[in-house]
This record gives C-alpha cells, sequence and structure tokens, in this order.
C-alpha cells in the first residue's frame, strides 16, 4: 500500500513548500519530498529514507522536553488515528543548528481503516518564533525601563498631593494634579502597548485563584480616586457586598475591573457620578459599571472591542487614548472564561457587564 501511496502523492508533494515526511507505523521514513531537505539541511531524500523520524529530527516540544514515543504526536497520531494539527516542536538540523516548526500529522489507512502509518507536515516557523521572542524581551525591558520609573513617579506626586509632607498651594496643587494626569495617561499607554504585545502570543495565561472582587474594587479605587477628581466625577460603589469571590487571575481581574472604570470615568459627564455593583448570579459573578456620559453611537457597537478602534464622540472628548483598553479587556475576560458586554445610549448612559466564574 505504502508504495501505492508514496508513488502517488509523490510529484504532488515535492511541489509543496512545507516539508512531508511520510512515514510506516514504526516511524520509519518511507518517503519525502525536496522542502524537508531543504529544512533539515540534507543533499537527498536518500539521506532522509529508513532513518527513524524521531531520530532524524531529534525532537524537543516548546518547553524544552525531549518527545519520545511516549509523547509523540506521530504516534499519537498512528496508535489513535486521529489527526493533529499545529504542534509546535524544536528539531535539530543536520549541521546541529536548532529551528522551530509547525508540525502537523495525518494517520494513514488501509481499505479496512487499518492505521499503517502517518504523513507529517513540517513548517518552518523560526522566524515568527524569533519576532515573537523580540516582542517578549521588549516587554521585558519596557516593564522594568519605564513601568517602575512611572510607577515611582506618581506615587511621590500623590504623596505631595496628600499634604503629608508639607502644606501646598492651590497652584502647586493644580500643577501636581495635571502632572499626575499626563503620568497617568503614559502609564496607560505603556501598559497597553505590553499587554498587545503579549495577547497574539498567548505570553498572557491565566493564574487561576480565588480573588475578591471586592478588594479588586478597592484597590482600583484607591488607584483611580485622583484621576475621577480630575474629571470631576464621583466613584460610588452602589451595593456593597463581602463574600464575592471570583475564580480568575487576580492581576487580570485588577486590570479588568480598572479599564473599565477608568473608561466609565473618561466618557462621564462632569458631576456624575460612576455607579459601580457586584452581585452573585448562579454559578457566576456580574460586575457591572454605569455612568452618565456620551455614550457609544449605535452605529459603532459592533467595533467597540476591536484594537485600535475610537468612536469619533469619545476622540473628540479625549484626545489621547489608544484604542486599546476594551480589546485588551475583552482579551483579558475571554482567557478567565468570563464574558462581557454592554449596554449604551448616545449622550445619555453607558453600562458595562462582565461575568466572572463565582468560587
Amino acid at each position: 500500500m505504502f508504495k501505492e501511496i508514496t508513488k502517488e502523492v509523490g510529484h504532488f508533494i515535492d511541489s509543496l513548500g512545507d516539508g512531508v515526511l511520510v512515514v510506516n507505523k514504526n516511524g520509519t521514513t518511507l518517503s519525502c519530498n525536496k522542502a524537508i531537505c531543504h529544512i533539515l539541511g540534507y543533499n537527498s531524500k536518500n539521506d532522509l529514507i529508513g532513518q527513524s523520524a524521531l531520530a532524524l529530527l531529534s525532537p524537543t516540544d516548546a518547553s524544552g522536553i525531549p518527545i519520545t514515543k511516549k509523547n509523540a504526536a506521530l504516534f499519537d497520531s498512528i496508535n489513535n488515528g486521529k489527526k493533529i494539527i499545529n504542534a509546535i516542536r524544536q528539531f535539530i538540523k543536520k549541521d546541529e543548528t536548532r529551528i522551530w516548526a509547525s508540525l502537523t500529522t495525518t494517520p494513514l489507512k488501509d481499505k479496512n481503516k487499518k492505521t499503517e502509518g502517518a504523513i507529517l507536515v513540517i513548517r518552518d516557523v523560526t522566524k515568527e518564533k524569533q519576532q515573537e521572542e523580540y516582542r517578549t524581551d521588549f516587554a521585558h525591558i519596557a516593564s522594568h525601563s519605564l513601568r517602575t520609573p512611572l510607577g515611582n513617579v506618581m506615587w511621590a506626586i500623590e504623596y505631595l498631593s496628600s499634604g503629608q509632607p508639607g502644606q501646598i498651594n492651590d497652584k502647586q496643587k493644580g500643577y501636581l494634579e495635571d502632572s499626575y494626569k499626563t503620568l497617568k495617561n503614559m502609564n496607560r499607554l505603556v501598559n497597553d502597548l505590553l499587554s498587545v504585545t503579549n495577547l497574539p502570543y498567548k505570553k498572557i495565561r491565566p493564574n487561576w485563584q480565588k480573588v475578591s472582587l471586592i478588594d479588586v474594587y478597592n484597590k482600583v479605587y484607591n488607584d483611580l480616586q485622583y484621576y475621577a477628581k480630575a474629571h470631576n466625577v464621583e466613584i460610588e460603589l452602589t451595593s456593597p457586598k463581602t463574600g464575592l469571590f471570583i475564580k480568575a487571575d487576580g492581576n487580570h481581574a485588577r486590570t479588568v475591573v480598572q479599564n473599565i472604570i477608568e473608561n466609565a470615568i473618561r466618557y462621564a459627564f462632569n458631576k456624575t457620578s460612576i455607579r459601580v455593583d457586584f452581585k452573585k448570579e448562579g454559578k457566576y459573578v456580574v460586575f457591572s459599571c454605569a455612568n452618565s456620559g456620551i455614550g457609544i453611537p449605535e452605529n459603532k457597537k459592533r467595533f467597540i472591542f476591536a484594537k485600535f478602534f475610537r468612536a469619533n464622540n469619545a476622540v473628540n472628548k479625549e484626545g489621547d487614548g489608544t484604542g486599546l483598553g476594551l480589546y485588551i479587556t475583552k482579551e483579558l475576560v475571554t482567557l478567565n472564561k468570563g464574558k462581557i458586554w454592554f449596554e449604551s445610549a448616545e449622550n445619555k448612559n453607558t453600562i458595562f457587564f462582565i461575568k466572572f466564574l463565582a468560587y
């Protein structure tokens, strides 16, 4: 059967840009294409035929753990008769250098549906992984070089504004509040950029734990009280409760709650209140945040969670936004197995709801 298969598909697989190995049920290479020779650094297909695929590739998984028959996608396909798509592996080339690859394995079955081998399709993703690592390195550098000093300066301004080190006059206080607002915007921009850098590559993963939403709210309130004051609005917890716990990543939950409340402040009318509420609904806890403000135009609602999107009325009111806050918020809510939605009437009000799994 394999002679028939390899002869029939030989010309076709040679035309493919991805590497292809055809192996029997023992993992021995029976046929391959020119692309896999190029990917692995071999001159001839004859160098690969007859070799064990595992010995040839010397694979490790994305974490560097060696792949054996027990954990190989290839033998999972052969033993269970199932296709495995996009397994990320590191392979060793002929010259001993390593490459990153995306591996898809498809079992080959005879007319009686008995698995006799598999086809491995190997795509070299080394450049993509290098770009991902560059972005990760940037995130680490930015985290230490930008976020820490920004946080320190913001803390210093908060301390001076409190009057604890000595009384300041109204003019000085005004300058400090303006500086704090600017630094807050810079800090938000840095955090947004770092989150967007990591999200597409799944570098942000939930650390599941028991999280008190009231504790999260209290921390966010302390962070945003000056920001709310600068916008001439108040933050009001309409139904204070204790014992409302969710199953989520604590840092993610704080980012989500802060982004939503901060957005409500930014687009609220002067001398209004931001109304925050928590309530238990079955196996969920629902957080809601409402404001009286500019609202979301009806024809823009479907774009509200899109990356970089900002409605015209939002740009007119607050021109310095990034258009990333709600995109990041939705991604983090989804990562934590939650749900986010909203209701809004232009020039009236907006209310966002987030449903978390109760702990």
